[in-house]
């Protein structure tokens, strides 16, 4: 678990095959899920059942809660291993009535710290849609700046940036 000042961060369990149901099913949110269109319920388990496996390397995505109401999930973050091995990048998702207030970065930034606090990673990927100006915009909050000197997802569509490890 983790937290910053306003939430908390707990690995993916299986139980939170809810929270991806709600934003990977969705529409308008999954239009800038690498399917670009609503996933279904196997495509949704077995995507949440890759999540907690990937803790198996030390590092994953967390389930995010407000601390205010800690029973509320409010979305998800984490960074993990991409389909170029020698690159992981940081995913997030988040309910639209938890968008606009901060969240993801703070969450964000309490995942880079804690991935790059296991002494792993000297850099660190994000990925995004290059329509999708909210998370480029908290992609380079994060500190991150275009990268172009690798490919991660082979997709025109697609913008990479990247961040060295910072204290």
């Amino acid at each position: 678990m983790t937290e910053t000042e306003r939430l908390i961060l707990k690995p993916v369990m299986i139980e939170d095959i809810d929270i991806y149901k709600q934003i990977m099913s969705c529409p308008l949110m999954s239009q800038y899920l690498p399917k670009s269109a609503p996933y279904n319920n196997d495509e949704i388990f077995q995507h949440v059942v890759k999540r907690m496996d990937h803790w198996k390397q030390g590092f994953g995505s967390f389930i995010v809660y407000s601390k205010v109401n800690p029973e509320v999930k409010l979305g998800y973050v984490g960074v993990e291993t991409s389909p170029n091995v020698e690159c992981s990048d940081i995913r997030y998702g988040f309910m639209q009535n938890a968008q606009g207030k901060g969240y993801a970065y703070e969450a964000a930034n309490a995942v880079l710290g804690f991935t790059f606090g296991l002494g792993n990673h000297q850099k660190i990927y994000g990925v995004a849609v290059k329509d999708n100006i909210p998370s480029i915009k908290i992609l380079e909050k994060l500190g991150m700046e275009i990268d172009e000197s690798v490919v991660i997802y082979n997709d025109e569509k697609l913008v990479t940036l990247s961040v060295e490890e910072f204290v």
